[in-house]
């Protein structure tokens, strides 16, 4: 066969492979914008091909790696991901996990699961063990049961996370202080959650509910490092711990949570977190200190320790 006559029949061999991997592109992408539901939760593609890339690069450290720097790892590895809240709202209660669009505690509570289930799970973890340890610490119990059951005040998150051993509040032996303010800034605002909304007897039976955790979530201790004490605390914070920022809002515990965040030793301390100003995960440019000085509603942090 002449070189002339093999042309042809080359160049119709790559337009067919070109086209056929141009429709697999496309069927990729358009696979990644489905959902994805289960029993056990609602995702997509997407969200599942990123939390399996991030436990096989977290599995695949040694095995003496600290909770702390797996932290760090977790949320440098989602940096840039799109800040979007409400991504838990539906019309029914569903474990729905993403890490594409988060708000700032989901990405506390995403990064601290991906560590998890790499320690319990290790190279071997699946997107389905991270769903059973989301679970486990974003419902009450670890049951989910309707919108209730959810955790929605940090406070109550943090009481369960400490109950179950996931990391320790340290912020009394920072020289923290009792926060003793009520707690019912849901009940207080209900058009700004659908479930509450309105004067349909499930609206008013669902604020009755929420009233009923808000009463529970007052009774729990809280303390918090007044931002005034920072500068003495600041060298015992370490990276990898998560602070949860205190507010001044009536009725609200607390306003964000981020992830400590040290670029180098004896640098100052700074943090990770979704930004709802920037509209995406980064590394926050201001320092600890700088931030709060610029949010006067910030009261001060409480700051949890990984117990592994």
């Amino acid at each position: 066969m002449s070189a002339a006559s093999f042309a042809p029949a080359s160049s119709n061999r790559l337009q067919r492979a070109l086209l056929t991997l141009f429709a697999g592109l496309l069927l990729s992408l358009s696979a990644t914008a489905q959902p994805v539901e289960t029993q056990l939760y609602s995702s997509t593609a997407e969200d599942i091909a990123l939390a399996k890339l991030v436990l096989q690069e977290l599995g695949a450290r040694p095995a003496s790696t600290s909770g702390a720097d797996l932290m760090v790892r977790a949320a440098r590895r989602l940096l840039g991901q799109k800040y979007v809240s409400g991504t838990q709202e539906g019309r029914e209660e569903r474990l729905r996990i993403y890490l594409t669009r988060t708000d700032c505690i989901l990405f506390a509570e995403t990064c601290l699961g991906l560590v998890q289930t790499v320690q319990r799970c290790g190279s071997g973890a699946t997107f389905e063990d991270l769903a059973r340890t989301l679970r486990a610490s974003r419902y009450r119990g670890g049951i989910p049961d309707g919108y209730a059951s959810r955790l929605h005040y940090t406070t109550e998150w943090i009481a369960q996370g400490v109950r179950e051993g996931l990391f320790e509040d340290i912020t009394e032996r920072l020289g923290g202080i009792p926060d003793t303010r009520p707690v019912n800034f849901m009940t207080a605002h209900p058009d700004s959650y659908a479930p509450l909304k309105g004067e349909s007897p499930s609206a008013q039976r669902m604020r009755e509910r929420i009233a009923a955790v808000e009463q529970e979530v007052s009774r729990l201790p809280r303390r918090y490092l007044p931002r005034e004490r920072l500068a003495t605390a600041e060298g015992q914070i370490r990276s990898g711990d998560i602070l949860c920022f205190s507010t001044s809002i009536e009725g609200l515990d607390y306003s964000h949570v981020v992830i400590a965040y040290r670029e180098r030793e004896g640098a100052p301390l700074g943090f990770i977190h979704a930004s709802s100003a920037a509209g995406e995960v980064i590394v926050e440019p201001r320092s600890l200190d700088a931030y709060l000085q610029a949010n006067r509603r910030i009261s001060g942090v409480t700051v949890l320790r990984l117990t592994r």
